[in-house]
């Protein structure tokens, strides 16, 4: 017996039990342990036992990893991105059991990546999709028309709301930037937005006319559909009579009295029936029934729409 004790011995590395003593002595003045021990001092007598080394001592690297924080992308953790927690354990009364959870920076990249997947564009760009309130400046000749559409996100019900904004005004001066801000505020709010630049949204239907009937249909049901509707720069297209009565005019038809629609535009309400009314292959002859038909369209935008002017400074030039 005792030769088997003295080779067992002899299997064991020099120093190992004082090494052992030196471990639990270091997590036993963790601040984390003492945190653990005054916060559940019925369920940390066992806490550095040889049977809860694995889970302490990860729980412990998470918690110092997590205090020296670099960022998401350079986390230090085994699964970036979550800290561990501690939790009493529901079966054994005397214990505690360590769950790894997303960390709020984890949590904060997410909810963006969800935001973008909410937010649907066509050809915006993104330091107009990245907008925010808080980037805007509300100076005075455009302060009616940002507080108009910041009280538009904050009383916005979806399948209730029905009116949407019309802001008009010169080039540069932030309409779109409003526009994009509405759709970040709206989308944190699970609400799903599409936002289009009309001129180039519509040489993509027309250029989509020689495909399959059903990409035209798929483009133009998304317009028809979304919960907020942001259509940039109307009035800034070259339209057609085609574009006019079989793209607009059914859109603006199948959202009328249901769902809202953020314009932007340089035009105005009365301009914009002008637009409406010259279209590119018009002909003389059928000059007022074009009138008619532009008028047609007006009333789909007009009365559910808050009309706003937008001033100021050409920002693009500053």
């Amino acid at each position: 017996m005792e030769s088997f004790r003295q080779e067992l011995k002899a299997l064991i590395p020099s120093r190992f039990f004082e090494r052992q003593a030196e471990i639990i002595q270091r997590i036993d003045n963790h601040p984390e342990v003492q945190r653990l021990r005054k916060e559940y001092p019925d369920r940390t007598a066992d806490l550095t036992s040889p049977r809860h080394y694995r889970d302490i001592s990860q729980h412990l690297s998470y918690c110092d990893a997590c205090n020296a924080c670099p960022g998401l992308n350079a986390c230090q953790n085994e699964q970036k991105g979550h800290r561990s927690v501690e939790e009493p354990n529901p079966t054994q009364l005397d214990e505690l059991v360590f769950r790894l959870r997303k960390c709020n920076l984890l949590k904060a990249y997410e909810k963006q990546q969800g935001i973008g997947q909410r937010i649907k564009s066509h050809y915006i760009p993104s330091h107009i999709l990245d907008a925010t309130f808080d980037d805007i400046e509300p100076d005075p000749q455009r302060l009616a028309a940002i507080t108009a559409a910041v009280k538009f996100c904050s009383t916005f019900v979806p399948g209730e709301t029905t009116e949407g904004l019309y802001l008009y005004g010169p080039m540069g001066v932030g309409k779109s930037r409003i526009a994009g801000a509405i759709a970040q505020e709206l989308a944190k709010c699970d609400v799903d937005v599409l936002m289009v630049y009309v001129p180039d949204f519509l040489l993509e239907v027309k250029d989509a006319i020689g495909s399959k009937t059903e990409t035209v249909e798929n483009k133009l049901d998304s317009l028809r559909t979304a919960s907020v509707l942001i259509l940039d720069d109307i009035g800034a297209e070259t339209l057609t009579v085609w574009t006019r009565d079989e793209v607009i005019g059914p859109i603006l038809q199948r959202r009328m009295e249901r769902l809202p629609i953020i314009y932007t535009s340089n035009l105005t309400i009365n301009e914009l029936r002008h637009h409406l009314a010259n279209v590119k292959d018009a002909k003389e002859m059928d000059r007022k029934q074009h009138e008619k038909k532009a008028e047609r369209i007006i009333e789909r935008i007009e009365p559910f729409v808050k009309i706003l002017p937008v001033g100021g400074r050409n920002r693009r030039r500053d």
